[in-house]
């Protein structure tokens, strides 16, 4: 009797110990998930991060192209072409814009809209005004994109989103 008892216990400890390894293997396989879930989601952040940067250096670029653009046709007087110039630059600032405004709350978008249409207009009127007056209109236009040249800080610093 005694070979009886020991057998069925021996059958219920390999039982717990199947379902332990299981529950183990259960927890592990969690775990895994949930690195990976936090992996990837750190990946997209980076990705996002990295062309919100080049984004911002394109944009930048193409701010100081149009002033140095517009500075001369002020200068030069009525020119159609560097008009024409001066709006493609618009065009390209406002999609770029655009693009950056998609990750940012709406009140940046706002300023980057605004932004666009003060540059636009200083592209339509760079050749007719002024100096003083140009370097008002450019003083404001300066302003706000200080403004959006901190959201590019921002980013630069890791708090995009």
């Amino acid at each position: 009797m005694p070979g009886e008892r020991s057998s069925p216990s021996a059958g219920n400890r390999l039982a717990v110990v199947s379902m332990v390894i299981a529950v183990l293997s259960l927890g592990a396989s969690l775990l895994q998930n949930l690195n990976y879930a936090r992996s990837i989601d750190s990946v997209q952040r980076n990705i996002l991060r990295t062309e919100s940067l080049r984004t911002c250096k394109e944009l930048i670029e193409i701010f100081f192209r149009f002033r140095l653009k517009a500075e001369a046709a002020n200068m030069a007087g009525s020119d159609g072409m560097a008009a024409v110039e001066l709006r493609a630059l618009v065009y390209q600032f406002g999609a770029l814009g655009t693009f950056l405004a998609n990750f940012r709350v709406e009140v940046a978008r706002e300023r980057y809209s605004a932004l666009t249409w003060q540059l636009n207009q200083i592209a339509n009127e760079a050749t007719t005004l002024s100096q003083p007056e140009f370097a008002k209109l450019f003083g404001e236009a300066d302003k706000q994109f200080t403004t959006i040249n901190e959201d590019c800080v921002k980013a630069a610093t890791g708090h995009l989103l």
